[in-house]
């Protein structure tokens, strides 16, 4: 269902959610169970904002043109960073699975007074949802909850126009692997944490950031900065991240994960890229 916040009215139902859930893998995770934590446990502590600290860098370093740009956010939960796109101009189009996840996405613009289009849909129908192309295409943390990522990727980069740019965050492999190992998993690294998966909480799939900057090559990408998100942070002991302080770990994290190796050791990795065909 799309919907227009700011003071725009409603336009009609374009999807219903029954054909929208025959379209995609019913072991996708929808996070209706979980939108209310997610703002209290990720979006609200230091790790969230660190998160979006490095996305903000990274389109503020490559002077992306946000200006009256047309932005696609699938998958873009409760949009945390498309609100930032549009305090820059963006005119963001949103679409997510859950429900719950949208509402308090439209909350937040309607309390910024910015205008918002969404629709309830998964990432396999987004063409139905928004048909065209953009300007940029956001697609963060959505891709490890699938039960086969990798067939995402073309339905991602068809959306974007040529010149325009994808940023796509991803649960990094590495960094998770490294995480196990630091844990004591050192006999299944490779695995999500039985108790967490079944909770919610662990990603379904890490992903492996060459061969995912590969396949995009493939698909008429050109990759224009690769970064390690949360790389010195989520490895750091709690104790002393409280006595350098967060300010420290953040400028930290910044810098790492612009540098090989330590950015193969974020728990996520941000890829900014052009679509130059």
């Amino acid at each position: 269902m799309r919907r227009l916040t700011a003071g725009v009215t409603f336009s009609p139902i374009s999807l219903f959610l029954s054909a929208e859930l025959s379209m995609t893998d019913t072991s996708d995770r929808n996070f209706d169970d979980l939108a209310t934590r997610f703002s209290r446990t990720i979006y609200a502590t230091p790790r969230g904002q660190l998160r979006l600290m490095a996305l903000q860098q990274d389109f503020q370093d490559l002077a992306v043109p946000l200006n009256a740009s047309q932005v696609l956010d699938i998958g873009g939960g409760q949009g945390q960073f498309s609100l930032w796109l549009a305090r820059q101009g963006g005119n963001i189009s949103l679409c997510d699975i859950s429900r719950e996840m949208l509402t308090l996405a439209e909350d937040q613009f309607a309390a910024a007074e910015l205008p918002l289009s969404t629709e309830l849909a998964p990432l396999q129908s987004v063409s139905e949802a928004f048909p065209g192309e953009f300007d940029i295409v956001v697609n963060h943390a959505v891709l490890e909850w699938l039960e086969k990522p990798m067939e995402a990727l073309p339905l991602l980069t068809a959306k974007v126009r040529p010149g325009g740019y994808l940023s796509l965050m991803f649960y990094n492999l590495h960094g998770h692997q490294w995480r196990q190992l630091m844990n004591g998993r050192t006999h299944a690294p490779a695995s999500a944490n039985p108790r967490l998966r079944k909770e919610g909480n662990a990603p379904q799939h890490p992903l492996d950031p060459d061969e995912i900057e590969q396949s995009l090559r493939d698909l008429g990408f050109e990759l224009l900065r690769w970064r390690g998100i949360r790389c010195i942070h989520d490895h750091m002991h709690q104790k002393i991240r409280d006595r350098i302080g967060q300010d420290a770990v953040n400028r930290a994290d910044l810098e790492a994960g612009l540098q090989e190796p330590y950015r193969r050791l974020g728990r996520y990795v941000h890829f900014l890229l052009r679509k130059s065909r």
